[in-house]
């Protein structure tokens, strides 16, 4: 019979302590998204890819309806005749918009955090340490996500530096070292943006290769079994006909390109302009406000009694020195005057000589 494994009681108290050890070291799920702001202007990229295909599949629906009139077929033929390309170019094209989209839905959020009184002077002109947490339960009350705003979490961050360190100056310098932080994430928003405004010439040039491609291969298999010179016109006809379709992803894709930059370049301004109305926020409404607590010596005799002793030592320091500055500057007199007698008795000397 197999012997039953004996569990040591020691050794399950000892992986209990590590796993205890372990989990005291690891930040909870709250604090890892305190000082994690990314989603006041970033947004989920699986969810943008979907709500680009729906817009993709949208616009080739829209799409049939030039396929009615033959004057305007050739906008059918652009997307549904010339090959997986365009497939691909829409979806791109539509991943971006859908992109933008949310992320203007979130700039409007954040304009209308801004219309609230955050810190009103109902509660006191000034911000000292001891109203801090009735400007923190005001903004509380308000049912705010500071997640999703970058006024919000500047706020926050002000009012909790300021608690712990109560500074204006370093308080001033973390509000600074904030707005580069939130600079840095709105421009990294638009990275994949930028990616795809790249992409896409470079796919429509893809497809025009390809396009070229197959209408070369096309009518170099049927040249040699050619033998009538009319045939070969009909085939060069076919020819130039399938090249003038290969530029039209080119096409395409220029017109995607130019359709998506102009947007993400508009957005990128209106995001940074954002930034600087918090900046401003914070400086005329926050910074501005701000009261570091008055040092009182009467509140700690021992600092007031190791104060007044520095303050005698110091006024005893600077008298030794006066006095050592004026021996020395009697030393100094007596000696010039020995010098001065030197020199006359050499030159009564010299006088004498002569």
């Amino acid at each position: 019979m197999a012997k039953k494994a004996k569990f040591n009681p020691k050794t399950l108290e000892r992986a209990k302590q590590r796993a205890n050890q372990v989990n005291m070291m690891q930040r909870s799920s709250e604090e890892m998204g305190k000082f994690d702001n990314t989603s006041a202007t970033s947004v989920s990229m699986a969810i943008t890819a979907l709500i680009g295909l729906g817009f993709e599949v949208g616009f080739y629906l829209f799409l049939l309806l030039f396929r009615i009139s033959d004057s305007t077929k050739i906008f059918y033929d652009y997307f549904y005749e010339r090959g997986w390309v365009p497939y691909l170019l829409t979806y791109l094209a539509c991943w971006a918009f859908a992109i933008l989209f949310l992320k203007r839905k979130k700039l409007r959020a954040q304009e209308n955090v801004m219309q609230f009184k955050l810190l009103p002077e109902d509660i006191s002109v000034d911000i000292r340490e001891d109203n801090l947490v009735q400007f923190y339960a005001h903004i509380k009350r308000l049912g705010l996500d500071p997640s999703q705003s970058f006024l919000l979490t500047r706020i926050f961050r002000g009012l909790e530096h300021f608690s712990v360190r109560k500074n204006h100056a370093e308080t001033a310098d973390m509000l600074k070292s904030q707005s580069e932080i939130d600079a840095t994430m709105v421009d990294s928003s638009y990275v994949l943006i930028k990616v795809f405004i790249w992409a896409i010439p470079i796919l429509g040039f893809i497809g025009t290769v390809l396009g070229i491609s197959n209408a070369v291969a096309s009518f170099g298999g049927e040249m040699g079994a050619a033998a009538d010179i009319e045939i070969i016109k009909e085939q060069l006809g076919q020819v130039t006909g399938g090249l003038s379709e290969a530029f039209d992803t080119t096409l395409i894709s220029l017109i995607f390109s130019i359709c998506v930059m102009f947007p993400m370049s508009v957005m990128q301004k209106n995001e940074e302009d954002l930034l600087n109305k918090v900046d401003e926020y914070c400086n005329e409404y926050f910074l501005k406000r701000l009261r570091e607590p008055e040092v009182s010596l009467a509140t700690n005799p021992t600092d007031s009694i190791n104060a007044i002793t520095r303050i005698e030592n110091l006024q005893a320091y600077l008298l030794q020195l006066q006095e050592s500055q004026s021996v020395v500057a009697q030393q100094m007199t007596q000696v010039a005057h020995q010098f001065n007698q030197i020199m006359q008795s050499t030159t009564a000397e010299e006088e004498d000589h002569g």
